[in-house]
């Protein structure tokens, strides 16, 4: 006789949904395999590899699976994994894949804590939530608040998800001495002159992650900046003008060029995109995971704002199914 456990893993860095069976039955054969399958992984740069782990919610390390070779984007393999380690205080466990040292070898007892896909081991059939965070110290409840991270609800009322997320931006020159121009592009709604509302609305990133702005000119990646939050100036303002900046995400990119475009630009034509990065992901390029994304319109003007596409059904998905043989 067989049986099958299985529970899914999520979308991305840090979502989805899934279900879940297990049993906790007596059986003289413990031996099992977890299989993966793992599809729209991001490319990691030549530093870094992906591996799979059971952690606790004390953050230890309950079964190290070991490092994943991909195939392309994707990645399909089994691991043998015993019922004793399966069942061990599953109630408080995750399924993790982790962003890892590629040439260092893996700890037995720590992992790096910068997770791509966390799913939590349920106990019954129901739905399973992923939030993307440390898995240390969160328990069921509202950590686990599906409709936070992969809600459906676009209501202004309820926080948004990733699902949801969605974005605006302008392409204007605000702090240079003609604001009219299309050398800048700034995360806002654009209401009037001096007049902008929030054009962001993203979900809240955990430790480890943030949100970046890029436009790509000529082959070459620009960055807007990096942002937390929707609202207030990003960390980085390099290019600027001399003229006040709006209190937003955003760059106008007017002087001190490192990449080799002369500085002042135009960005008609070109694509613009946000990401979900690793923080300190010091690249010339972006980490792989765009949020939202879209292509700034030839004909552009100064006053409008134009919506950036939802780029979610692109992430990260798959699934971990446990199966053990009893005889």
């Amino acid at each position: 006789m067989k049986k099958l456990l299985f529970f899914l893993l999520p979308t991305l860095l840090i979502l989805t949904s899934c279900t879940d069976v297990k049993t906790t039955e007596t059986v003289p054969s413990q031996n099992g395999t977890l299989t993966l399958n793992l599809s729209n992984l991001p490319a990691l740069d030549d530093t870094q590899v992906l591996a799979a782990w059971i952690i606790d919610d004390a953050g230890k390390v309950v079964h190290k699976f070991g490092k994943l070779s991909l195939s392309g984007n994707s990645f399909t393999g089994s691991f043998p994994l015993t019922l004793n380690a399966y069942q061990q205080n599953t109630n408080n466990q995750f399924v993790c894949i982790s962003i890892e040292d590629r040439d260092a070898p893996l700890n037995d007892t720590t992992t790096s804590n910068l997770f791509l896909l966390v799913s939590k081991i349920r106990t019954n059939s129901s739905q399973l939530t992923v939030v993307p965070k440390n898995p240390v110290g969160v328990t069921f409840g509202s950590d686990f608040d599906d409709q936070k991270y992969l809600g459906a609800d676009t209501s202004s009322a309820v926080p948004p998800s990733f699902i949801t997320a969605k974005g605006l931006y302008t392409v204007f020159t605000p702090t240079g001495a003609n604001a009219n121009t299309n050398s800048g592009i700034w995360l806002l709604n654009y209401k009037s002159a001096g007049v902008y509302e929030t054009g962001l609305r993203l979900p809240e990133l955990p430790t480890g992650w943030t949100y970046k702005g890029w436009v790509k000119v000529n082959g070459k990646y620009l960055s807007v900046g990096e942002f937390k939050v929707a609202s207030g100036n990003d960390a980085q303002n390099p290019s600027v003008g001399a003229n006040p900046m709006p209190k937003f995400p955003g760059e106008d990119f007017l002087q001190n060029d490192t990449l080799g475009v002369a500085y002042p630009i135009d960005l008609a034509g070109q694509e613009v995109m946000i990401s979900v990065e690793p923080t300190g992901f010091a690249k010339k390029k972006p980490f792989p995971l765009y949020l939202l994304k879209g292509v700034i319109p030839t004909s552009v003007t100064n006053t409008t704002s134009y919506i950036l596409e939802n780029n979610f059904k692109n992430f990260p998905s798959g699934s971990a199914v446990y199966e053990i043989s009893i005889y």
